[in-house]
């Protein structure tokens, strides 16, 4: 029992550096290597069970890592639509926003006394509405587009939850495996 936990945890310092630096799926990781180098010392029933379930690890590891890959390029393309979706929104405020800039530039603009507090008293009851629309508007979409935002970052946590879940299941499923069969060698 103790030679099966010792083996697990040489398996476990030489793979699981390998899986986080995302070993590509058709190459052979370096820890694979590594790992049938030491086991040619060994009784070739260990070497069985690793030549087994050692794949099954590798296995875990790339459909974790496609599956994670997959949960964040599904919420990337998300909040992009989002803010594309935005897009008509943000431009007619910009505009609004740019005719009152310019009536104000104009304003701004005059010399004499009288027609420059004029010209800000007339922009202050035209404009009115629109400032009142513009700030309207803006806090409408400020806050749909936060609760979207929102929401497709719960989604993208539930995604990566499940993957790590599923990842962590698998893996535990193969190492249980794994000690079984090394168990079994032992005892004979």
């Amino acid at each position: 029992m103790e030679i099966a936990t010792n083996i697990i945890t040489l398996l476990l310092l030489l793979l699981v550096p390998g899986m986080c630096l995302g070993s590509h799926v058709d190459e052979q990781p370096r820890t694979v290597e590594t790992l049938i180098s030491y086991l040619e010392t060994n009784e070739s029933t260990t070497k069985e069970c690793f030549a087994r379930y050692l794949p099954q690890l590798e296995n875990e590891g790339a459909t974790w890592s496609k599956s994670y890959s997959s949960c964040l390029e599904i919420a990337t393309t998300k909040r992009q639509s989002v803010v594309t979706d935005v897009a008509a929104a943000q431009n007619q405020i910009r505009e609004a926003a740019m005719g009152i800039g310019a009536f104000i530039d104009d304003c701004l603009g005059v010399v004499d006394a009288l027609d420059f507090f004029n010209c800000f008293a007339k922009m202050s009851k035209q404009q009115l509405a629109t400032v009142y629309t513009i700030s309207y508007n803006a806090s409408e979409d400020a806050l749909s587009l936060s609760q979207q935002l929102g929401t497709i970052e719960v989604q993208h946590y539930l995604c990566t939850n499940r993957t790590e879940h599923t990842y962590v299941e698998g893996t535990d499923r193969v190492f249980r495996d794994l000690d079984q069969c090394l168990q079994q060698n032992e005892e004979h």
